[in-house]
């Protein structure tokens, strides 16, 4: 299935839905003033229903809640211009609930339904900001078919019926202009859940907590690709490979593999592969046209699986990659037993770096004659991001074949920003792309893909990297062979007095949500270092590959991930309780 179709794992929405896409807005149901409104959500991390009271007015609201039936109803609350005030309950998963909430000023509004946390159905809603499109999509991981029906009162077309398989999902969309208001009833089966507030990017009070937007495709015009008479802008075959971090100053660096020619990794086909970047100051609401920041010295090489890494203590910007120097020098090629800067057939660690976030890149800079053992056959970066630990190591993954052809995850590590560079030990064989992750206890973890078993797998080092214990499968995080993402929530900002990041034991996870294929991206959230994930949200049903993370500097979350070959790379980002709440 193709994403234009807009249904996912083979479950058919009805005709009613598609033409619903282009009907008009439906008019504004409350007469009260602009911003202020009462929006109901979850936090299944906690088990509690919430009520968050917005006003975005120029003046004080007192709000009303009233509860018939609950104890300590009605609730009286003043907000003050400009603020919000958030009220939870204590649930069971299925408990019914009432909530009306009026203000003097002319707002009434009623939120009742079902407490839908541990049901194993959920109904999120997001914004597509490329396409314009509100989104809601429905997810059922119980063991039978659910049929959900979706109401927007008013709206033509309503209400919209899909049934949706055990283990399945859909995802329904409207095409409406941007601050058209919405209320979406979604019931099924032990399931009744309202989502409503504005159609409007920008993680906004009231505003869907998920937006998206694609940021490469191969239709995009990339700025400075190499090709055979010196530079060009042009559009290139396949993009893929996404790699993302924010700089100190909160300026979103996101790059991939613009894939000229074809759909190949380094080494296969005319191995024409240049790295591209798209940067955001502000926050990931827009984005500046793509362009090349690297390309290899001669069009026969390819540099590609990039990684993003910030020094948190100096703001300098690394980009690891690797370097293809002749078509057919891959992961897979036979090795050369040496670790010389010019060797033919081998490929190569390289790294260019900014020291203006990301506005101007050095020269590459070479690693193979401090970090390849000669005995290795070949290496290559694991792409997306690097860490810096609170003791201030720089911690890049890599993974290798080693001298008898075994593919190993391992790191690369400097402990003086970057001036050298040292490898480290085995964090597990059979094994190959991973993320490094700090515990709050100061262990540093591998989260790896397995090249065989359809779980992933951990590793765990206390000395920061460079050396591991045992690989072990987790019994939590299926894998369908993808590179996916772990990563500490911490901002920018969150430093220690030498500059470096703290410790958090808040970690999320990014990958497909089964062992099978590489469908329905999932986002998961733990608070206590990986032992548990008790919250998950579906990102993006339907194909989805290679995902990255990154904190942005306002504490929202950004996802980047690609669409199989040519199907695109897209920006998401996110509020932990959109994650929360599913």
């Amino acid at each position: 299935m193709t994403p234009r179709k807009c249904l996912i794992r083979a479950m058919a929405v009805t005709a009613a839905l598609a033409l619903a896409t282009a009907l008009p807005a439906a008019p504004a149901q409350a007469a009260a003033p602009t911003g202020v409104m009462a929006v109901a959500g979850a936090d299944c991390t906690t088990s509690r229903l919430t009520l968050t009271l917005v006003n975005d007015s120029t003046a004080a609201q007192t709000y009303t809640v009233t509860w018939p039936g609950r104890s300590g109803s009605p609730w009286i609350r003043t907000v003050p211009a400009g603020g919000t005030s958030l009220h939870y309950w204590t649930l069971s998963p299925g408990t019914a609930y009432n909530l009306r909430t009026t203000t003097p000023t002319g707002l009434d509004t009623t939120t009742a339904g079902l407490f839908h946390c541990g049901t194993g159905m959920s109904a999120l809603t997001s914004m597509d900001c490329t396409a314009g499109r509100l989104q809601l999509a429905l997810e059922n991981r119980t063991t039978t078919a659910k049929t959900f029906t979706t109401t927007w009162p008013g709206r033509t077309g309503s209400p919209w019926t899909t049934d949706v398989a055990a283990g399945g999902n859909a995802l329904l969309y409207w095409t409406v202009p941007s601050g058209t208001p919405y209320t979406l009833r979604t019931t099924a089966t032990g399931f009744d859940l309202t989502n409503q507030g504005t159609a409007t990017c920008g993680l906004g009070a009231g505003a869907p907590q998920m937006n998206a937007v694609t940021v490469l495709t191969t239709q995009s015009v990339i700025r400075g690709l190499n090709g055979p008479n010196g530079p060009y802008d042009g559009t290139v075959a396949s993009v893929r490979i996404p790699g993302m971090a924010v700089t100190n100053n909160g300026t979103v660096i996101a790059v991939a593999d613009a894939r000229v020619n074809g759909s190949y990794d380094l080494g296969g086909g005319d191995n024409n592969i240049q790295i591209a970047m798209m940067r955001s100051t502000n926050g990931g609401l827009t984005f500046e046209q793509p362009r090349i920041i690297h390309h290899a010295p001669s069009l026969g090489a390819g540099v590609g699986d990039p990684s993003v890494l910030v020094d948190r203590s100096t703001g300098v910007v690394y980009c690891f990659y690797t370097y293809s120097p002749r078509a057919g020098i891959s992961y897979w090629a036979a090795g050369s037993g040496t670790n010389t800067a010019d060797d033919p057939n081998s490929l190569h660690l390289q790294y260019i770096k900014s020291t203006d976030h990301g506005a101007t890149w050095s020269a590459p800079v070479e690693l193979n004659p401090q970090v390849k053992d000669p005995a290795w056959k070949q290496v290559f970066f694991s792409s997306g991001h690097g860490i810096q630990t609170s003791s201030g190591r720089l911690v890049q993954p890599i993974s290798y074949r080693d001298a008898n052809g075994v593919s190993n995850a391992g790191n690369v590590y400097s402990d003086d920003h970057g001036v050298t560079w040292r490898r480290g030990g085995s964090a597990g064989a059979n094994i190959n792309e991973s993320k490094a992750v700090e515990r709050s206890s100061g262990a540093v973890v591998q989260n790896m893909r397995h090249d065989s078993v359809r779980s992933r797998y951990y590793s765990t080092s206390t000395d920061g990297g460079a050396t591991f214990g045992a690989a072990t499968a987790s019994s939590l995080l299926p894998d369908p062979g993808c590179n996916a993402d772990e990563m500490s929530y911490l901002r920018p900002a969150d430093v220690g007095t030498n500059g470096a990041p703290t410790r958090t034991g808040t970690v999320l996870f990014s990958n497909n949500a089964s062992s099978s294929s590489r469908n329905n991206l999932t986002v998961r959230l733990s608070t206590d270092n990986g032992a548990s994930w008790p919250a998950r949200a579906l990102l993006k049903p339907g194909a989805a590959g290679y995902s990255t993370m990154a904190v942005l500097a306002n504490g929202q979350v950004a996802d980047l991930y690609e669409i199989g070959n040519s199907g695109g790379i897209v920006f998401t980002r996110f509020a932990l309780d959109w994650v929360r709440g599913a």
